[in-house]
């Protein structure tokens, strides 16, 4: 039955998927664990091309397209549109099919799974870096508002357990603002969790609708999620609009082939239309494409000294034609035109196939299959291993007892020999770990979810 169940997991992971978004979901999940590896300890590919000093910046890699290596929180915006796409076509393909029954069934059945599929690899992942922390094995303090207070590693386990148990409630909890203690970048998974439980809820309330008023429905509800603040259901509620046309766009395709009665005149009258349309449509996309990278790539605000009001730089000049809304935040813009990026990237690269070719091969598809597993452990990894081996790294480039006292600005070729050394240490015990993961739990997250969404089936 075990292995009944692992099929029938590896078969729904294929249905109606598109390859190429598990190749970029891969590549998204890198450059978090770059941006998580690098921001605090690289200051400049972090800083706008536009910042003074003038002699402190001015690099290339400041600039968009380059920029996108540095775009950690781009990233998960990704993930966000590409969760909306996964979690809803496969849904949408059943209902086109035509069988209400079976589309029910399967979305209940979803419902279910989903919750198993993202909560049982978090909760391991939670157990082990809470194990790891109380070894004593961290080499890196966390961020100020996480950690566990009261919890001190080789002590008395008691805090620690009552903190392991408050981190998964935290997760449960689709109410957002908690503390996620150890794992502060588990903050996506309720965001998860919420994004797909809207997801369902908008196929089942549109599931009679005809496919006109759902594409409205669904481009208002992105309408309204941009302005009530929330960019993240904006960006699922995006992925299951590009689902919808997706969907539709095959289905029109399937009875113009099947049923093709125009007339001669009809095609020789439509043909010239349709090929300057095309013509437009070839120049457009790839300009969509490239607005979205430069979105992505948008530096993030600062601080002015003694003031609470955010510094937008010179990179965000759109700012002036759209202004934020008056009752959005700093965080709120940079994270809402960083999901407009998103949006744009996910939906030009769609009909943009050169553009899909690189996350279709099998390197590409090697990360997206381990996407999950190198997200949930990448930090504990870093914790661990990153200041040790950044320090052993310097002190065999430069003779220097500890890479904290380098200058990167002044000794960058150092900083550079140093990451060439750290990355192939780090990056292949990551890349360890995250297979042996995904193949030990994250596959068997999804055949357990399929075994107790049969127990509970009527």
């Amino acid at each position: 039955m075990h292995r009944n169940c692992q099929n029938m997991a590896k078969n729904s992971a294929s249905t109606g998927r598109e390859i190429w978004l598990d190749g970029v979901r891969g590549v998204a999940a890198v450059i978090v664990v770059w941006f998580h590896a690098t921001a605090g300890r690289l200051v400049t590919p972090y800083r706008s091309f536009w910042d003074s000093p003038a002699s402190e910046n001015r690099y290339l890699y400041q600039l968009a397209p380059f920029r996108i290596f540095f775009s950690g929180p781009g990233m998960v915006d990704i993930f966000f549109v590409v969760s909306g796409y996964s979690v809803s076509i496969g849904l949408i393909k059943l209902r086109h099919e035509g069988s209400l029954a079976r589309f029910y069934q399967r979305l209940t059945s979803s419902v279910v799974r989903r919750m198993f599929r993202l909560c049982f690899p978090v909760a391991i992942m939670m157990l082990a870096t809470h194990v790891v922390y109380y070894a004593g094995l961290y080499t890196m303090s966390n961020p100020k508002g996480t950690g566990c207070p009261g919890a001190e590693p080789r002590k008395s386990p008691i805090p620690h357990i009552k903190c392991l148990i408050r981190s998964f409630i935290s997760i449960i909890n689709v109410q957002s603002g908690q503390n996620l203690t150890l794992n502060d970048h588990f903050w996506t998974i309720p965001a998860e969790i919420r994004g797909s439980m809207k997801v369902y809820l908008t196929l089942l309330g549109l599931s009679n609708t005809r496919d006109m008023a759902r594409m409205i429905i669904l481009g208002l509800l992105c309408v309204r999620s941009w302005w009530n603040g929330t960019p993240v259901y904006m960006a699922f509620f995006a992925g299951v609009l590009f689902a919808e046309l997706d969907a539709s766009e095959s289905l029109k395709q399937q009875e113009t082939q099947a049923h093709l009665s125009y007339s001669y005149r009809d095609h020789r009258d439509l043909s010239s239309y349709t090929t300057r349309l095309g013509r437009l449509s070839t120049l457009l996309k790839p300009l969509v494409f490239i607005t979205g990278i430069y979105l992505l790539c948008l530096p993030t605000p600062t601080m002015s000294k003694g003031t609470t009001e955010a510094k937008f730089p010179a990179d965000w000049f759109f700012l002036d034609l759209f202004p934020p809304l008056p009752w959005w935040g700093t965080e709120t813009t940079w994270s809402t035109w960083h999901t407009f990026g998103a949006i744009l990237v996910i939906g030009s690269m769609r009909k943009l196939p050169r553009f899909r070719a690189p996350f279709e091969s099998r390197a590409a598809q090697f990360l997206g299959r381990i996407s999950f597993s190198l997200y949930l452990c990448h930090q504990t990894v870093l914790r661990v291993l990153l200041n040790p081996v950044m320090h052993w790294t310097t002190q065999f480039a430069a003779g220097v007892v500890s890479h904290d006292d380098v200058d990167s600005r002044e000794k960058w070729g150092v900083v550079f020999l140093s990451w060439i050394l750290a990355i192939p240490l780090i990056g292949g015990i990551l890349l360890l770990i995250s297979v042996r993961m995904a193949d030990a739990v994250d596959q068997k997250s999804i055949a357990l979810g399929f075994n107790i969404e049969r127990k509970l089936r009527r």
